[in-house]
């Protein structure tokens, strides 16, 4: 590590972290740095907190404590902050949690990870107090994954904390490593949460499907509020229709930018050291977009019908289990504003909102009365049956279920889904790609390189026989597994990952085949608008939302390797909950169909520089 990145990152921290009155851990007189198994650790020339580690351990690292053997009182807190550096020569997930007295394991704990380039620094931040409404002893919620804080019983308790733990994620595959803590300190103070009586608390969610227990910029109160910001939205759209993109094409691409050959369909191409997309028209084309544009926010009401303030007379059937049923608020909300025949101005309006925000893709998951209406290109998906799945044991790693690449059923099950997609969008030169499955466990194969190396072959001859005009985009990658990607690099047109981290870091191998890459899913969440559940990137407020989305594409336009980003997802989910429990902030627009304000501003801004960016990455 430099000195002069020393010095940058130790400044840009001590800039966030000045906002309030903080407690400094590190360096500190009377902090004891205690190594983990397999670390050895010590303080370096420049006054970093140096980490050996000697690959004998899965979690290697430092835990700071008190050096009185005391615990420190972080309830005034609302985050602590660490400044790592990493020192190896390979890109390193490190993390950071908080322990506290009363926990027993590491079982919900408050953590954050990033992945970390040699020689780079990174600020992780674990948020300890950012509830915005509370009860006075504790409510029992099921289906959800973001919780309701307790003030008489809470995991969000912080006055003795017995360490703040700095480690290296390699379980299953430890390695010998070396990385720095640079500084950490307690930051900001904590929320002062509204305490509500548990008595009162249900229902919650109240007859538009949001919290009924907060106010906040935005939130509907009536029908009438909801028509007059259709209208409102309406007219903003009717004067910004040509959206912020300078010298756009129709499809959203550069027509300021160089003339290539022009093949009628969308493709990829190396220009000046940058990778591309190349549009139909022959322009130059970075794919921003955003996923699951459709009208679905549903959660289970069986068993929970104590949650709704209240509910329509007709419910849908969950679409996994036809037995339950549930509530879609955001269906409801559409039927309110437009009527029974709501699907084509829902429609209407999401390609009208993407030319006025500067998005130019209706990425993964979305439906396709939206994208087969051709006035916004798209991605389309396929993926596996449960016929073909592997029954694995996932431990070494996470994802779905790989399939089985030896089987015959395999290679015909993935033929037959792209024959089957090819008959729905044939030709379509709206179409700028295919995703193939998501987010598949590599880690768990004993034989990573064979696997990977037979799955995307066959997917790849699958593709280019049924679909040879458009592009296949990968399995969207979770993980970083080297051999993995070395064999998505080899076969597939563009490699694919997800990403729900402050900037992306993943890159290829160094020996790899030279390719495009795509982001296939980020995005931030806050707490400030009624959710209960941040999302897979926490942020404060939507203001620093929107700044964290900002920073998140830019570096991806800085990156000459990449050549789209897609935000997850259109509307935030269920504040009770989808099919599987997870209820994040995630959306460009609210269960009431109302956009983001500042989400919507930071995307404008990103998109009216991104071509010139993009062109002058480093």
């Amino acid at each position: 590590m430099t000195k002069r990145n020393c010095i940058l990152a130790c400044a840009a921290f001590v800039a966030v972290a000045a906002m309030a009155e903080n407690l400094t851990l590190f360096p500190a007189d009377g902090t004891a740095c205690r190594a983990r198994p397999g670390t050895k650790v010590s303080l370096g020339a420049n006054g970093c907190l140096e980490m050996v580690c000697d690959g004998s351990y899965g979690w290697p690292g430092v835990e700071l404590c008190p050096g009185d053997g005391g615990t420190w009182d972080f309830s005034g807190a609302g985050a602590i902050e660490v400044v790592v550096s990493n020192m190896g020569e390979r890109v390193e997930s490190l993390a950071l949690d908080v322990f506290p007295k009363w926990a027993k394991n590491r079982d919900g704990l408050p953590c954050c990870s990033a992945m970390v380039p040699p020689g780079e620094c990174r600020l992780l931040s674990v948020r300890l107090a950012d509830a915005r409404t509370v009860t006075d002893v504790p409510v029992k919620v099921e289906r959800m994954k973001g919780r309701v804080g307790c003030v008489a019983d809470t995991p969000m308790d912080f006055h003795e904390t017995k360490a703040v733990e700095v480690f290296q994620c390699q379980p299953g595959n430890p390695h010998l490593l070396k990385f720095a803590v640079l500084s950490a300190r307690s930051a900001f103070d904590a929320v002062k949460p509204n305490v509500i009586a548990a008595t009162n608390f249900f229902p919650f969610s109240d007859r538009y499907g949001q919290f009924k227990h907060a106010e906040w910029p935005g939130k509907i109160h009536s029908d009438a509020e909801l028509l007059a910001a259709r209208r409102r939205e309406e007219a903003w759209l009717d004067a910004n229709q040509s959206g912020p993109i300078p010298d756009a094409d129709r499809f959203g691409g550069w027509k300021g930018g160089p003339q290539l050959k022009a093949t009628g369909f969308f493709r990829t191409e190396k220009v000046n050291g940058r990778w591309w997309l190349v549009d139909p028209d022959g322009h130059l084309f970075f794919s921003l977009g955003i996923t699951c544009v459709y009208a679905s926010t549903d959660s289970v009401v069986d068993g929970r019908e104590k949650y709704f303030e209240w509910l329509p007379k007709e419910l849908d059937q969950c679409w996994d289990d036809k037995s339950l049923k549930v509530v879609n608020f955001m269906k409801v909300n559409q039927i309110r504003k437009y009527g029974a025949d709501w699907k084509p101005h829902f429609a209407d309006t999401a390609h009208r909102r993407f030319h006025a925000w500067g998005v130019n893709t209706i990425a993964n998951w979305s439906h396709d009365y939206v994208w087969l209406m051709r006035r916004t290109p798209y991605v389309a998906t396929i993926s596996f049956s449960s016929k073909t799945r592997l029954r694995i044991n996932k431990k070494k790693g996470i994802g779905a279920h790989l399939p089985d690449m030896y089987s015959p059923q395999f290679a015909a099950d993935i033929r037959a889904q792209a024959e089957r997609l090819a008959k729905k969008i044939g030709n379509d030169p709206w179409c700028v790609g295919v995703f193939v499955d998501n987010e598949l466990a590599w880690s768990s194969p004993d034989n990573i390189a064979d696997a990977a190396e037979r799955y995307y072959s066959t997917v790849a001859a699958a593709m280019k026989a049924a679909l040879p005009n458009h592009l296949y985009l990968g399995s969207r990658l979770v993980r970083f597994e080297a051999d993995a990607w070395r064999a998505a690099a080899r076969h597939c047109d563009v490699v694919s990952f997800n990403f729900y981290e402050r900037r992306p870091t993943w890159d290829l191998p160094p020996d790899s085949v030279d390719k495009p890459i795509i982001v296939g899913e980020f995005h931030f969440g806050a707490l400030d608008r009624g959710l209960l559940n941040t999302a897979c990137a926490p942020t404060f407020n939507q203001e620093e939302r929107a700044q964290c989305f900002k920073d998140y594409v830019n570096a991806c336009l800085d990156n000459r390797r990449y050549v789209g980003c897609h935000w997850f997802q259109y509307s935030d989910q269920s504040l009770t909950g989808r099919y599987d429990g997870e209820n994040y902030q995630c959306g460009f627009v609210s269960v009431c169909d109302v956009p983001y304000s500042e989400l919507v501003n930071a995307c404008r801004e990103t998109a009216a520089q991104m071509y010139q960016r993009h062109a002058q990455s480093r």
